[in-house]
């Protein structure tokens, strides 16, 4: 009995030092973190004259940091590594706007842009670490007309879009299906096939450039299997964009023949997921290489 009475008192200034613990002035107060919600959230219209851009990303896809590129209208889009800024046409990237996130999310990021007198065009683009060229600009991109309070001029896939100069202030929502290339996820390699046109007059080297290594920074050299066949094994994201060419520059590149009837630059070829990529350019009545163009005197 004298034990079971020693216990209860024991249990009882346990209980009393607990409670005092639990006053403790001094102790820290619980930090409960912000729920995460895929919710599309309310962002409110900015002044007048500015105009905010709300993105959907794919969860995952921000690490260096997301910026638009382009310009306040006009047709200057030469800067290879400027970004539009708050309050001016081109500045650097260390002193562009970044895209934030907005609390609570991992893939809704907001920013707010001024109007200028040319208006607003440009595309949402990755930052690289060591660059902010094309090759991370978004593809598959649309606009949520439910939410967007901004009449856009127009806008392509590719995610260019043009907002009028005047227009008035407002929100505008895209959401971006993915990127043409992206250092934040994780890349595959893939087994390129290219069937060549016909050489005009003796082969010479070709390779690969693309958004994957940027455009010609790192091209791939493409290695002769038989007569008119190529291969090469590249590294990249799904997305990214593709071409073949002769070895150093465009002086040698494969045209298609164009619906109006005239000859240009053959298209892009965009990779999927399937990793395993043919490009057949052995129709001679649709494709050749620019170098096997007849003179005018032709």
């Amino acid at each position: 009995m004298k034990a079971n009475k020693l216990m209860i008192a024991a249990l009882a200034m346990g209980a009393f030092v607990l409670a005092a613990c639990d006053n403790n002035p001094d102790k820290p107060t619980p930090v409960i973190p912000t729920p995460i919600t895929d919710e599309v959230p309310e962002v409110s219209k900015p002044d007048e004259g500015y105009v905010t851009i709300v993105l959907q990303i794919p969860e995952g896809t921000e690490c260096n940091g997301i910026y638009l590129k382009g310009n306040l209208g006009g047709d200057d889009w030469s800067g290879e590594n400027t970004y539009v800024g708050l309050d001016a046409a081109n500045v650097s990237a260390a002193e562009a706007v970044k895209f934030e996130a907005i609390e609570g999310s991992k893939k809704w990021f907001k920013a707010t842009f001024k109007l200028g007198e040319g208006g607003l065009q440009g595309k949402i683009c990755q930052k690289f670490e060591n660059d902010g060229s094309w090759q991370g600009q978004a593809v598959n991109v649309s606009v949520d007309e439910t939410n967007t309070t901004v009449t856009l001029a127009e806008i392509s896939g590719e995610g260019q879009f043009v907002i009028e100069a005047g227009t008035p202030a407002g929100v505008l929502y895209l959401t971006i299906g993915g990127w043409q290339n992206s250092e934040c996820q994780e890349p595959v390699d893939y087994q390129v096939t290219v069937l060549t046109p016909a050489f005009c007059d003796e082969e010479f080297d070709i390779e690969l450039v693309g958004s994957f290594e940027g455009w010609g920074s790192a091209p791939v050299a493409l290695t002769k299997a038989e007569a008119g066949k190529y291969t090469a094994t590249i590294t990249a994201n799904a997305n990214a964009e593709v071409k073949v060419r002769g070895v150093g520059g465009w002086d040698k590149e494969v045209q298609e023949l164009k619906e109006d009837g005239t000859w240009g630059g053959a298209s892009n070829v965009v990779l999927t997921d399937n990793t395993t990529v043919t490009m057949d350019y052995t129709d001679a009545a649709k494709y050749r290489w620019n170098v096997c163009a007849p003179t005018e005197e032709e």
